[in-house]
């Protein structure tokens, strides 16, 4: 067994040249892929179809931006992360459910940075030609401005600082992609769906089933829309 298989619970010769990365991977949402079952790694579990790859990262920034650095060094050409992400503040246009694309990622991966509230962050950003051929193919998906944190706790206490910044998501993995792929000359976006606007409707409160409803609904969709566009 190779040091990758062992680490991937696949053979590098197994991956494709598109892997989707999903830190978490919701109810249902496997079936969606045409997946029956993930091979178990030490750190990740990954599955191929006839025309990607689908690795189940978990949470946070490092497992994420190590997935991509090992990647670089097999067939991989194009990743796609895929999960959920906070809406930072309700709009108009954003809801629970909602699809959306990073055009642009700030990171605010340190937890202590965060902590101590030292605002030197650095922007990363998606393939541009990825980006528009995704979007020209899937209209309902909206463009908005990340970050990536490194606490959920520190998310709440930070909303001044993330609208000074104009942040209308965050999450916990998209800046560490952005980064690794630009270092590896991947090209890499992320698709998320929002699951909770922080201190109005957050991640720790049951959802209402108007919003359990659009979520689901959006899980489906975006599963669909990966799938599609891959091919």
């Amino acid at each position: 067994m190779t040091t990758f298989e062992a680490i991937f619970g696949i053979g590098e010769s197994e991956i494709k040249n598109t892997c989707v990365l999903a830190p978490l991977l919701p109810k249902g949402a496997l079936n969606n892929f045409g997946i029956k079952n993930l091979s178990k790694g030490r750190i990740y579990s990954s599955a191929s179809t006839d025309s990607f790859t689908l690795i189940n990262t978990g949470m946070g920034s490092g497992f994420t931006g190590d997935a991509a650095l090992y990647l670089s060094k097999t067939n991989c050409k194009n990743l796609i992360l895929f999960g959920s992400c906070g809406l930072v503040k309700s709009q108009k246009a954003l809801d629970i459910g909602s699809l959306v694309t990073p055009v642009k990622c700030c990171s605010m991966e340190s937890f202590t940075d965060m902590l101590l509230k030292k605002c030197g962050f650095e922007t990363f950003y998606p393939d541009k030609d990825m980006i528009e051929l995704f979007l020209n193919n899937n209209k309902g998906v909206q463009k908005v401005n990340c970050a990536t944190l490194g606490s959920l706790k520190l998310e709440e206490e930070n909303l001044d600082l993330l609208a000074e910044k104009n942040i209308q998501v965050v999450d916990m993995e998209c800046s560490s992609l952005f980064s690794a792929a630009g270092c590896k000359n991947l090209k890499a976006m992320a698709l998320f769906y929002i699951s909770d606007i922080i201190n109005e409707k957050p991640f720790y409160e049951k959802f209402s089933s108007g919003d359990k409803t659009r979520l689901s609904g959006s899980i489906k969709s975006a599963v669909k829309s990966i799938c599609s566009f891959v091919k």
